[in-house]
């Protein structure tokens, strides 16, 4: 299990081999990039530790570099028979890139931007290409269908010319043969163990994808001539890889806050040195504005604003103990929470109490239910929300969460927030983290005791609540967007 010494030592390291040897091949590795403490992102640094290196280890390590060899050699077939999708005016000249991600296909039909919440719509309109990362492999009936209604939209299936990939792969092995010097004259098996796993994931499709993006958007700014691009800040390796490219070309880099931060968050704050910071930061809340200012200049952060700021609305809320239930996309966390809901009831028979569990939108709803039907068989009390998120704020007096930030807008409108950490884990990514004096739980019990202390809740502390809130997102300032771009 990594702690936070672990974990310290994996961020030295990542840094140490980063800013030494900032190429493509490194800034495209994602083992090179530790976003937070999550436990999904450190399930990759789960084999590197201090124990000796054993037999287990390196037939591991082979089996899974083998594995990564082979994914590289079939690759080659998508880039033969597929392509890249396309919609841009040929007379485009002079304008932005607007990078963002293509995760839910009924949103992307529609117009809407996950990512963005809505801001893209006011960076010079008709002056913008939308460059989407495809992270949901639409059919390429629909993607084709998609891209004739839209203009100037560039959607990323990560195809590059053949003789492009040759010198990715090149690169790639110059560099896995330092990366094994390393491990041998290394004196820790800490240190050796990192290299390796490091050489490893160079050999990835994630790898190589984040690589082929570079160049695919430094071909859209050469034909193009943009001027400057819009991009997420979360830690990811190719916002790095576009750092760099604003730092290459002269253009600049805007880096929007969409995420939250919380303390374990690390590859957010990389600086790597002149060539690889965005021009400007632009933060969604005062909250995160105020912590962003402490990691970079001050003069590079500016306060934003976000379209998922939500009005306090005067709501009448029914008198019972109803929670809603908040869970990310990983099904791991979806299913604590429905089994700590479960263990709840069962221990504590409390007519005036029900869960509404809303699934995110990356669940499937159907195998989830398939996959835990003797609980919703079994307790009728939990259900599964079909409703509007407003909706179902206006059933509940509570909100259970543990890494979402939806939970802010439930907190927005008056619910009390309930953070579950798992007693497990060494590290907090709890969205509401700055938040004093909030509750947190660790079992079903304490779920239990804090539902019979329901009137200990006073207004003035879920005014606290909701004021604390309002800032996690402040309302976009359009006279300082226009003034921005």
């Amino acid at each position: 299990m990594i702690r936070n010494k672990e974990f310290k030592r994996l961020c030295d390291l990542s840094k140490k081999i980063l800013k030494k040897r900032p190429t493509l091949s490194n800034l495209g590795n994602p083992f090179l990039f530790i976003v937070s403490a999550h436990p999904f992102i450190l399930s990759r640094y789960k084999s590197v530790d201090s124990k000796k290196i054993n037999f287990v280890f390196y037939f591991k390590y082979i089996f899974q570099l083998t594995i990564n060899l082979i994914k590289i050699k079939l690759f080659i077939i998508k880039l033969i028979f597929t392509k890249n999708y396309l919609n841009i005016n040929k007379n485009f000249k002079k304008g932005s890139i607007t990078v963002s991600h293509l995760i839910n296909s009924e949103n992307f039909k529609k117009n809407i931007d996950t990512q963005f919440a809505g801001i893209e719509k006011e960076i010079e309109k008709n002056k913008t290409i939308f460059f989407y990362l495809d992270h949901i492999s639409i059919g390429n009936k629909a993607k084709i269908d998609t891209i004739k209604s839209k203009k100037d939209l560039f959607i990323n299936n990560n195809c590059i010319e053949l003789s492009t990939y040759k010198k990715i792969i090149k690169n790639i092995i110059k560099e896995f043969n330092f990366l094994i010097r390393k491990v041998k004259v290394s004196n820790t098996n800490f240190e050796k163990k990192f290299y390796l796993e490091c050489s490893k994931y160079l050999f990835s499709l994630s790898t190589i994808k984040n690589i082929i993006l570079f160049y695919n958007l430094e071909k859209l700014i050469f034909k193009n001539k943009i001027t400057y691009i819009v991009i997420t800040l979360e830690g990811h390796p190719y916002e790095h890889l576009i750092f760099l490219l604003g730092r290459i070309h002269k253009i600049k880099v805007f880096a929007y806050q969409t995420t939250y931060i919380t303390k374990s968050h690390f590859s957010m704050f990389l600086n790597l040195g002149i060539n690889f910071l965005p021009t400007k930061i632009l933060a969604s809340g005062k909250i995160s504005y105020d912590l962003l200012r402490t990691k970079f200049h001050t003069q590079k952060v500016i306060l934003l604003g976000s379209n998922k700021y939500k009005k306090k609305l005067k709501i009448k809320k029914i008198d019972n103990s109803n929670c809603l239930v908040i869970p990310t996309g990983l099904e791991s966390e979806t299913t604590d929470l429905l089994r700590l809901c479960f263990e709840s009831l069962k221990k504590e028979k409390d007519p005036n109490c029900k869960f509404i569990l809303r699934l995110h939108p990356q669940i499937n709803k159907f195998n989830f239910i398939k996959k835990n039907r003797l609980i919703f068989k079994n307790e009728k009390r939990i259900q599964i929300s079909n409703s509007k998120l407003i909706d179902d704020i206006y059933l509940c007096k509570f909100v259970l969460y543990g890494v979402s930030s939806a939970v802010v807008e439930a907190v927005q409108q008056g619910l009390i927030p309930i953070h579950f950490h798992d007693s497990k884990n060494n590290f907090e990514y709890d969205p509401l983290w700055q938040l004093k004096r909030k509750i947190i739980i660790n079992n079903s019990n304490d779920l239990i005791k804090l539902f019979k202390k329901r009137t200990f809740f006073s207004q003035k502390k879920i005014l606290r609540y909701i004021n604390f809130a309002n800032n996690f997102y402040r309302p976009v300032n359009y006279k300082k967007l226009r003034e921005i771009f």
